[in-house]
């Protein structure tokens, strides 16, 4: 589970306020959820960079030869 620490705290698991990390050990996880130390990150999908072409727009890098 992908999670971010709301405050500092050490124990088994120790994390820095603001810290994101990956744990999978659910036991500490719903501990500390439960106590409000860490929230859960939910991943979004990521979407695709696609940018579209202007009409006559060259798709080259350089800008020699572009007509």
């Amino acid at each position: 589970m992908k999670i971010k620490a709301n405050k500092g705290f050490g124990g088994v698991l120790s994390m820095r306020k603001g810290q994101i990390l990956e744990y999978d050990n659910d036991v500490v996880l719903q501990d500390l959820l439960k106590a409000g130390y860490i929230e859960e990150i939910k991943e979004e999908p990521q979407e695709k960079n696609v940018t579209k072409k202007k009409k006559g727009e060259c798709t080259r890098e350089s800008k020699r030869n572009n007509k």
